[in-house]
């Protein structure tokens, strides 16, 4: 993992709780269950080729964020490992190889799904109003200026799952325009429990894309991408996809960043209001 030490500080915060939660250690450390990740049940789960989204990944169709007294305060639809469902797409097989059935799947880190990270990583919703305002401005702005995608690769005994660095090849599709990632790095390969109480061998991949090319978001008037991997050795490569209704951004986070940190919350408005 020599490109470790080279990720900006805000991505390396990112992946290193990424790992925590691949390893399962933040399923009991500052969220519950709420935000705790099984990445061995939603390998099981049906995924689709191209994983379809009624909304733009800048929306918070499933995230609310309020204002108490002294808190900021999450409503949320899903818990995390439903919501992380929702931006999952699984691999599919295209060229003249060999053909394989895999658990292998990708996460697109939504504004959504990556605000509401926050609190496992940094216990957002228990800090002090204005920390917490400062925390969610710093996300947003990461996540104005980075694509990240994690690539959970399952693999067989014996084999190492990376498709980082030089023995693969890893590109994103937006438009007609391939880009390349910025940043990229692979955690340990780890075990994950299955159904039959069978564990199964699988790696992390992160990769970090540039959401701004030339002054211009990618995303902004886009409403798919996709994920292209070609490894050294295959005739075929393998592809994620993911595809939104809008192609409009909603929550303007392509755009300059907010003046205050309240204006990046919007108005206070208590749980349960309309």
């Amino acid at each position: 993992m020599a490109a470790l030490g080279s990720l900006p500080p805000r991505l390396l915060v990112r992946w290193l709780v990424g790992l925590c939660l691949a390893t399962g250690v933040l399923a009991g450390c500052g969220g519950g269950d709420t935000y705790s990740v099984d990445e061995g049940e939603l390998s099981q789960r049906f995924l689709p080729a191209e994983r379809t989204v009624d909304h733009h990944p800048d929306s918070l169709e499933a995230l609310t964020i309020s204002e108490g007294d002294d808190k900021v305060q999450f409503q949320t639809e899903r818990d995390f490992e439903s919501l992380t469902e929702k931006w999952s797409s699984s691999l599919q097989n295209v060229g003249t190889g060999r053909s394989f059935r895999s658990r292998t799947y990708a996460t697109f880190w939504s504004l959504e799904l990556s605000l509401m990270s926050l609190q496992p990583e940094v216990g957002v919703l228990s800090l002090r109003k204005e920390q917490a305002r400062e925390v969610l401005d710093d996300r947003r702005a990461e996540y104005a200026e980075t694509i990240h995608i994690d690539v959970y690769w399952f693999v067989e005994r014996g084999m190492n799952g990376i498709i980082t660095g030089p023995s693969a090849r890893t590109e994103l599709r937006v438009g007609e325009e391939t880009h390349r990632p910025i940043q990229s790095d692979h955690g340990p390969l780890r075990e994950a429990f299955v159904s039959g109480g069978q564990t199964v061998l699988y790696r992390r991949n992160s990769l970090f894309f540039p959401r701004r090319v030339g002054g211009t978001d990618i995303l902004a008037n886009a409403s798919k991408m996709e994920l292209r991997v070609r490894q050294t050795g295959r005739g075929s490569r393998q592809e994620f996809s993911w595809r939104w209704a809008d192609s409009e951004t909603a929550q303007g986070a392509t755009q300059e960043a907010p003046r205050s940190s309240a204006e990046a919350l919007g108005p206070a408005t208590p749980l349960g209001s309309p």
